[in-house]
């Protein structure tokens, strides 16, 4: 039998296993201790000076080398039998595995499988078992290639690998994403000599379709496991359902439940989750208490990540009470909510404003053993400052101290905001400063907060000045910081140096986007620039910015206030042509437009195109057109508006009754002046000060910044 490697001798004073070990590691093996053998292979590749690569090859051919009676020297004794090799060589490989350092068992397998490409007989190869081992080693290191490769040079070397190791290289093929190579060896399976795939075979193929996107591919495996008499077991149902699931088709997910429940395997917890986790995402919040109640009848209890789901989709609902009702009910099953969970639960109860609620169900929680995280502080410290509790806030970033949980960048960047928004600005630059004494480092939203915060109070240097620190903090201004900076200089009507600092974004490669074109758009519309506006939405555009229907809004109104009224109408419909499409916005401007030049009948044609095309009148629309047909004299049109205006379940404000008013009491129609006032009476609504001037309203139209009135 040819050797692998030129012999040599081993003794107590070599660099290698000593004399003695490798011959009790032999003994071992030809005792059939393999197990032990293993262990004392694994210690001996440990404390070898030399790379696994090479020490495994040479432990094997010290092996080889070993009399077949200990006490002959290797010269004079008998070879090895093939029995003993084959034990050898899968000893190393099972210990080069385990020991998670595989390119030693790599090189053995190499080396062994080409020795029968000469003349001399084939040295044996390790065991399948052990090969399989290795070839599960590689891919939780993620060497997918090393394994795919190592399955073929069994193959090429006669061996007959069994379902697992081709299992293990189908999986290869997909982690590597050869999914084509995936689907051709499972294909191959069965044939010529391979081993039939089981359902771990089509799942692992499955799967890794899904994951690539590829739905109908999945199917038309799915659907080939019973033509190929493998029957789909509860993961190839529950992968099945959870593609159809994430790829929006719930029903397709469904139809598979139901057969789980027709012919097996039943569903199981995993089943429903996935099923409960796509309600949520739809929308369909009214269908999980069926499916929860589908579940008690299998008397299967929801876990901790069932509840995961449904806390997540009722906190995009606003569904607070309800949360807070299955929160009980976990608790009376004895259902341990985990932080994850907890940390959902309490997100979504902040968004509703019920921050001391979602503080007390936490002390709840850590009465029954629950462990508060970082996350869980920071989502209530979250909702304090959202509501404008800063008591609140810091109390519990004190208790969050006290448990010795460290404070990160979020929790700092939370107050922050909270304090900016109540302009408490100086103190929050005072917990910038507490963050560096308490090695927390500044992220670039805690500058764009205090950069807001100061840009909405006109102090324009502090903006600079912190936009400056940034820089030489090494944080890199994104386009949020330079926008905020723009527009406080636009706010404050100092259109110039706005522009300076876009030119500055630019050179510093910080693309603008709409917003901040937008900013300085609106400027030069407020001071009647109305061609300045166009030549930069033309600059906007050629730098590669689409503008959007605020920036085509803000040029409509610039047209309107300079009553260029036949150019606005131009531009409209050039947008309906070419978009985008006009919304309640561009139409409100037009119409207020057409009001305030007589032109009502114009107003009232554009109030109908809406509805044409689908786009809901707001109370800016009704307030133009009432107030338009109230100062003519039109009462009866005017009325008739008003009925629709109710009709599209639009609830007038008090300036809408004050155009009313004004209309009946200058037409001296006393019976329906006094039955309107009884009305306002009635809705609580006061009878004076109900004066706005269209001046006003044109003002309020079309802003991107301040549009809150009569919102």
């Amino acid at each position: 039998m040819s050797r692998l490697l030129p012999r040599r001798r081993l003794s107590s004073s070599s660099s290698g296993p000593t004399a003695a070990s490798l011959r009790e590691l032999a003994s071992l093996l030809s005792a059939g201790r393999f197990h032990r053998a293993v262990d004392l292979a694994k210690s001996l590749l440990l404390s070898s000076p030399h790379p696994p690569g090479a020490s495994v090859p040479d432990l094997y051919d010290a092996l080889a080398a070993t009399p077949a009676d200990a006490d002959e020297p290797a010269e004079q004794g008998d070879r090895r039998p093939h029995s003993f090799l084959c034990d050898a060589a899968s000893a190393l490989v099972v210990a080069s595995a385990r020991l998670c350092l595989p390119d030693g068992a790599l090189r053995l397998l190499t080396l062994l499988a080409d020795s029968g490409a000469g003349a001399g007989a084939r040295a044996p190869l390790p065991s399948l078992s052990s090969c399989n081992l290795l070839l599960e080693s590689l891919l939780s290191l993620g060497r997918h290639a090393d394994a795919r490769a190592a399955f073929d040079r069994l193959v090429v070397a006669g061996a007959r690998p069994d379902t697992f190791a081709w299992n293990k290289a189908v999986q290869a093929c997909v982690a590597a994403g050869d999914l084509d190579e995936a689907v051709g060896m499972l294909r191959r399976m069965g044939r010529d000599g391979a081993p039939a795939p089981d359902a771990f075979s089509f799942n692992v193929v499955i799967a890794g379709l899904w994951r690539a996107g590829k739905g109908g591919d999945a199917v038309k495996v799915f659907d080939e496991m019973a033509d190929r008499g493998v029957a789909p077991n509860r993961i190839t149902f529950n992968t099945m359902i959870d593609g159809h699931v994430k790829g929006g088709d719930l029903e397709a997910g469904f139809r598979l439940r139901d057969r789980m429940l027709r012919d097996g395997p039943k569903p199981n917890l995993i089943t429903y989750n996935v099923l409960l986790s796509g309600l949520c995402r739809a929308g369909r919040m009214d269908e999980t208490r069926a499916l929860l109640n589908e579940m008690a009848s299998h008397r299967m209890v929801p876990d901790g990540f069932t509840y995961s789901i449904l806390f997540d989709g009722l906190s995009r609902t606003g569904g607070s009470k309800t949360m807070l009702s299955l929160f009980g009910e976990s608790l009376k099953k004895g259902v341990m909510i985990e932080a994850y969970t907890c940390s959902i639960l309490l997100n979504g109860l902040c968004k509703d404003g019920m921050v001391a609620k979602a503080e007390q169900v936490l002390q709840m929680l850590v009465h029954i053993g629950l462990v508060p995280t970082r996350v869980i502080y920071n989502t209530l410290i979250n909702g304090y400052c959202q509501i404008q509790d800063l008591q609140g806030a810091f109390s519990i970033l004190q208790e969050m101290k006290s448990r010795h949980i460290r404070p990160d960048h979020i929790t700092y960047n939370a107050l922050i905001n909270g304090m900016c928004k109540m302009e408490m600005i100086t103190e929050a630059e005072g917990l910038v400063t507490e963050m560096g004494q308490n090695g927390v480092n500044p992220s670039v939203e805690t500058f764009n907060t205090l950069i807001d915060a100061y840009g909405r109070v006109g102090q324009l240097e502090k903006c600079l000045i912190f936009l400056s620190d940034m820089e030489e903090k090494g944080i890199k201004p994104t386009v949020v910081s330079y926008g905020s900076v723009v527009n406080a200089f636009c706010k404050n009507g100092k259109i110039p140096e706005a522009i300076a600092i876009l030119d500055d974004m630019l050179r510093k490669h910080v693309l603008p986007n709409a917003q901040v074109y937008n900013s300085i758009i609106d400027a030069y519309i407020e001071s009647r620039a109305t061609e300045q506006a166009f030549v930069l939405a033309e600059k906007m555009k050629s730098s590669g910015v689409s503008a959007s229907i605020v920036t085509y809004n803000l040029l409509l109104k610039g047209l309107c206030k300079n009553s260029q009224i036949a150019e606005a109408e131009e531009l409209f419909y050039n947008l309906r042509n070419k978009g985008p499409v006009p919304d309640v916005v561009s139409y409100n401007t037009l119409i207020s437009a057409c009001c305030n030049m007589g032109n009502i009948g114009r107003a009232l044609e554009l109030n109908q195109e809406m509805f044409s095309y689908g786009i809901k009148p707001t109370l800016k629309t009704y307030y133009a057109l009432l107030n338009a047909l109230g100062g003519a004299g039109r009462v009866h049109e005017m009325e008739n508006l008003y009925q629709q205006m109710l009709h599209k379940n639009i609830v007038p404000c008090s300036t809408i009754y004050g155009i009313m008013v004004d209309a009946y009491a200058r037409c001296g129609n006393e019976a329906k002046l006094e039955a309107l006032k009884e009305e306002m009476t009635e809705k609580g609504i006061a009878i004076n000060d109900t004066e706005r001037t269209n001046f006003d309203l044109d003002r309020s139209i079309a802003s991107p910044v301040d549009c809150t009135v009569f919102k």
